[in-house]
């Protein structure tokens, strides 16, 4: 194709999961076939990146809630970028980056003149999910959506979810699950992490990353938990992950004998580097990021077991050092866990030191002293060295972020030669 597109990618700040896949779209795309202007709440540092890129950057204050009079200014600031730069596309981060460029393409019409697509990242979800117990907001979501020409979720589950909300997104919906970064590695020491977040140093940690919500399968993994704390004393488990039925899931931890061994952390900005500081991670759905929390932990040699849901096969069936496992049997998922921690893939048996009443393996020795930025701390370290196991590369050449860069290129093509 001849033609030179322009793509405007309007982001909200603060948001890492629109900072990743903007990121990515802004090193990956091809110069020849997309001219991209960016513009939003952009943090300094995305700024810098952006002129070194000679990338034409436009700071405007996204409009929260109710349209004032300084929201109606940052629409006609929009309005002029938009008719001025010529954009033939407008592609928008979360929910009110989506709701200011559905209000600047002259909200009386029912669809808007330009290509709207919107990424919904699982900040939007959340925030769709607790709209749903309101019909009025449902209503406006609904209206909302159905001018957007396509909607990109980064699960089957949000799809599902945004199925049941406005059905009429269905067909315009695509399920791109988001990228590893160019760069993977432990840009931290490991074992500062854990004291910030409340672990032992020296435990092996499982991690859950999940929907805090019944029926969600967190009952059975605090049970599998129970039986492995029992048998393996030197072992602490993470729940990350937010919903309704926390408390709940507290309460139970503790009346289980895991309060000493188990935190809840919700949800976090430095998810990934807690992930990484984990020796073991549990999948029990492709809600919240899950898959991708689960290829940062490959992509760094840690083992994954990954409930035997359609969702979670597609990704995980056939990539190294990911297992399928039944998690609604509690005994089979508290074996599965005690395996890994004691075997992790490409160690063989492994070597268990005892020190008094702790057991732990050398895997928790294999820490990096590297230093991540503090100021984006969802970034990759600036040199870092990747992990280079068999599990990695194999992880990072499926689920680089020329992955995600292709399946979005289709989607611009789709919605522009509509």
């Amino acid at each position: 194709m001849d033609n030179q597109y322009t793509i405007l990618q309007l982001i909200p700040r603060g948001d890492p999961d629109a900072l990743d896949q903007t990121t990515a779209l802004l090193e990956g795309l091809d110069a020849s076939r997309w001219r991209l202007l960016v513009t939003g709440m952009l943090s300094p540092r995305l700024r810098e990146r952006l002129e070194a890129r000679q990338i034409t950057w436009v700071n405007v204050a996204i409009p929260v809630g109710r349209p004032s009079r300084q929201d109606r200014a940052a629409e006609a600031q929009l309005h002029r970028l938009i008719s001025t730069r010529d954009v033939d596309l407008v592609h928008c981060h979360g929910l009110a980056a989506t709701a200011i460029a559905v209000r600047t393409h002259y909200p009386t019409r029912p669809r808007p003149p330009r290509p709207v697509v919107a990424t919904l990242h699982a900040t939007a979800l959340s925030t769709l999910e607790q709209a749903s117990q309101r019909w009025s907001r449902r209503l406006g979501l609904r209206r909302l959506l159905k001018r957007c020409t396509a909607v990109i979720v980064s699960s089957q589950h949000d799809r599902e979810l945004l199925q049941r909300l406005a059905p009429h997104t269905g067909r315009r919906t695509h399920v791109i699950y988001p990228s590893l970064e160019r760069s993977l590695s432990r840009p931290y020491e490991a074992g500062v992490k854990r004291r910030q977040v409340g672990l032992h140093r020296d435990a092996a940690i499982v991690g859950l990353v999940s929907r805090l919500e019944p029926g969600h399968g967190v009952e059975e993994f605090l049970q599998a938990a129970a039986l492995v704390n029992a048998d393996l004393p030197n072992v602490e488990f993470v729940v990350m992950g937010e919903g309704s039925g926390r408390a709940v899931l507290q309460e139970l931890s503790h009346e289980l004998g895991l309060g000493g061994a188990c935190v809840f952390l919700g949800e976090r900005r430095d998810a990934r580097q807690i992930v990484e500081a984990l020796n073991v991670v549990v999948l029990l759905s492709d809600a919240d990021r899950a898959p991708l929390r689960g290829l940062q932990a490959l992509a760094v040699g840690l083992p994954v077991i990954a409930a035997e849901t359609s969702a979670l096969a597609d990704i995980f069936s056939d990539l190294p050092g990911a297992y399928l496992a039944d998690v609604t049997d509690v005994t089979q998922l508290a074996a599965a866990i005690r395996r890994h921690l004691l075997a992790p893939p490409e160690m063989g048996d492994a070597e268990i030191i005892v020190e008094g009443q702790r057991s732990i393996t050398y895997r928790d020795f294999l820490v990096s002293t590297v230093e991540y930025d503090l100021e984006e701390p969802w970034s990759s370290a600036a040199g870092a060295e990747q992990d280079d196991s068999a599990i990695s590369r194999a992880v990072r050449q499926r689920y680089g972020p020329e992955r995600m860069i292709s399946e979005i290129e289709s989607v611009y093509y789709q919605v522009l030669e509509e």
